[in-house]
């Protein structure tokens, strides 16, 4: 029988155990500025998996699989924001609001199917190196809807997960978008503005980092909006994958990301690298102009632990 004595014990074990995962998630996260180190997957999410990796900062996709049936929980945020060591880890969610992906939760069938007849007015061109990506007039207010505004939105799904943030993807959707809508600058900026007011008008200190688009950081305003910056292929692969960027390319993009440096807010910066010479170069000169690097493979379908990739690791798609 469970006597008094037993319970008393039971209680004095509990009072002594070391704070549960459920404590460390609700704990607020450390600055963003803090993270030295970060890892990028977006594809075969296993929280279990993940939660060994030693980084200051995840970016994930909020689902296993795209779909609203593999979303992510509170209890596995609750492991991807505690560290090996105890300490509390930056989760983001992935959240691409400048293309659609006929993947997630708000897709219709038969709009690609049907394209030019049933397809909302807000979708775009498919893009020709993702498949099943499109763009989007991200201005539109039904896509808005989708995204923040609605009901039930895709952000409401990613705060109620308990992400600490978002990584917000084809923010240069703009650039395409300027040969239909000649402010199409000036409206993304907008937009990023308005998804910061609203994920921190209810959760307070809700980081928003876009990834790319650097040129938008001559905005003042848009870098007083936003928390950091995560950039791909500043050094290698902006015109081919592995190849070396054009040298004024590299210029003028890290003068645009030293901007927000300058500010006090950090920038994240990925290359899709796997010869080790390549990546020992990389490294220092990204660590050289004061950006935290990450080195993956491009499908973002396993997180490299370290420099150099798992010999025995198969890259999948994005």
């Amino acid at each position: 029988m469970f006597s008094a004595r037993c319970f008393a014990l039971a209680v004095v074990l509990m009072l002594d155990e070391p704070p549960a995962l459920a404590q460390i998630a609700d704990a607020a996260p450390p600055p963003l500025g803090a993270a030295k180190s970060w890892g990028y997957q977006l594809q075969n999410v296993d929280p279990d998996v993940l939660a060994g990796a030693p980084y200051d900062l995840f970016v994930i996709d909020y689902s296993r699989d795209g779909s609203q049936d593999g979303a992510l929980t509170p209890d596995d945020l609750g492991k991807l924001k505690t560290k090996p060591d105890g300490s509390r880890r930056i989760v983001l969610s992935y959240f691409s609001i400048g293309e659609a992906e006929k993947y997630r939760y708000y897709w219709k069938w038969y709009w690609g199917w049907f394209f030019r007849t049933f397809a909302p007015a807000w979708v775009g061109p498919q893009n020709r190196e993702w498949g099943g990506n499109y763009g989007v007039r991200y201005w539109n207010e039904d896509w808005q809807k989708i995204i923040f505004t609605g009901p039930d939105s895709y952000l409401d799904r990613i705060k109620r997960a308990g992400f600490d943030g978002v990584y917000l993807d084809k923010v240069d959707e703009y650039v395409d978008m300027q040969k239909e809508k000649p402010d199409a600058r000036s409206l993304m900026i907008a937009l990023v503005k308005a998804i910061a007011a609203r994920a921190r008008a209810s959760k307070p200190g809700f980081f928003i980092v876009p990834q790319n688009a650097e040129a938008l950081l001559t905005d003042a305003n848009y870098r007083a909006a936003i928390d950091g910056l995560g950039k791909e292929d500043l050094l290698y692969g902006e015109t081919k994958d592995k190849r070396r960027s054009d040298p004024q390319s590299i210029a003028a993009n890290t003068a645009y990301l030293k901007m927000l440096t300058a500010d006090g807010k950090p920038v994240f910066a990925v290359e899709y690298l796997d010869k080790p010479d390549e990546i020992a170069r990389a490294k220092k000169e990204l660590l050289a102009d004061g950006f935290v690097p990450h080195f993956s493979d491009r499908a973002l379908d396993a997180m490299r632990i370290g420099d150099l990739p798992d010999p025995s690791y198969k890259p999948g798609r994005r």
